[in-house]
């Protein structure tokens, strides 16, 4: 092996990585100031705009006297003595550093070699974040343009509505059959747009809590089952529900996901068959929670489409809704870093699921 691989051929491979890797040597492993270059590849040489003739065999506080003034730079300077001396590895994450010739953000992890050297790996993640930043900025705008749009429209929806009503109520006795279907056609429109409205509120505050806390899903089941009673009784719907497992998530956006989907399993049903539902919940890797159903089943082509917002698959005389609801579902699962699938046999029925993976404490 060691007639193939010479000095020249590592050197050149660690020099031309896309990510910049730096050897240090610390000579004093209780003082900080005795960090001395080894080995800086381009990546590096070029974040630190210098030439390794400036850099190596050289120490820090020579070259970059301003790491030490600059609580980002001081703790990484730390970051090698510390590994240097008790060896190991430490992803250090993001970390902000600047001088009079550059700023940035970098990923930043040190890694002990052998006695009094270390190695650090580096990546300029500078443009990543700030273009995650404008994203998460123009998101934030995003929700609440919707947010103030869908309540502006509320009033005058409720003026239509109240309008509806009172031309109803003081004219019920002069209106033909003709005018009063179309005063009806008029209010179930009216409803149908305050649903979409709320909706669409509901969609825009998803995440809004920041707090994530220990949420017990076979309670939340059992409060979502109170509040859909009446729903349960007019189907004549059976419900079986498995261990569920509590788990640390965000409690009313979970609450807005069950709800979501057990409703559904209510609604889809096929004429003549009582909702069968089934609730359940396997761990690997975090937790899935399975709502499983006898209801009309979803062909595969549309499987994928179902939860993109405003998506219907029904006209609103066979099955009411927005739209919206399994684009909320979508929502929540990603909020919590997890996946939202469904399986289904048409005219036997679709077992929705969705993961959460464990959430660190």
């Amino acid at each position: 092996m060691n007639d193939f691989l010479s000095a020249d051929i590592l050197f050149k491979t660690l020099d031309d990585l896309p990510i910049g890797i730096g050897v240090f040597r610390v000579e004093d492993l209780d003082d900080n100031k005795s960090i001395r270059y080894v080995f800086m590849n381009k990546v590096v040489l070029y974040e630190m705009r210098k030439t390794k003739e400036e850099v190596f065999g050289k120490k820090i506080h020579e070259v970059a006297p301003e790491a030490y003034e600059h609580e980002g730079g001081l703790f990484v300077i730390e970051t090698y003595r510390k590994i240097a001396k008790e060896g190991g590895s430490i992803n250090l994450g993001l970390v902000e550093y600047s001088n009079h010739m550059v700023a940035g953000t970098y990923e930043c992890s040190v890694h002990h070699i052998a006695d009094n050297y270390v190695y650090v790996m580096l990546r300029n993640v500078t443009e990543l974040e700030q273009t995650k930043n404008q994203l998460q900025l123009k998101n934030k705008e995003l929700n609440q343009f919707a947010y103030i749009v869908s309540h502006d429209l509320k009033a005058p929806l409720r003026t239509i509505t109240s309008f509806i009503d009172l031309l109803k109520g003081q004219h019920q006795n002069q209106l033909d059959e003709q005018t009063k279907a179309m005063f009806g056609f008029i209010s179930e429109a009216a409803l149908r747009m305050d649903k979409l409205i709320t909706d669409i509120l509901d969609f825009s505050r998803i995440g809004e809590t920041k707090e994530m806390a220990m949420v017990d899903l076979g309670k939340l089941v059992e409060i979502i089952q109170q509040d859909l009673a009446e729903r349960i009784n007019d189907t004549k719907a059976s419900i079986k529900i498995g261990d569920l497992p509590t788990i640390k998530g965000y409690e009313t956006e979970l609450r807005m996901l069950l709800q979501n989907l057990i409703g559904n399993a209510l609604k889809f049903n096929k004429p003549g068959r009582n909702p069968e539902i089934e609730i359940y919940a396997k761990e690997e890797n975090g937790w899935t929670i399975f709502i499983k159903d006898n209801g009309i089943g979803i062909a595969e082509k549309h499987q994928e489409k179902i939860f993109g917002v405003f998506q219907r698959l029904h006209d609103q005389d066979n099955y009411e809704g927005t739209g919206i609801g399994l684009a909320h579902c979508k929502k929540i699962v990603e909020l919590h870093n997890g996946e939202l699938g469904v399986e289904s046999i048409p005219d036997e029925g679709s077992t929705f699921y969705f993961s959460i993976p464990h959430q660190d404490s």
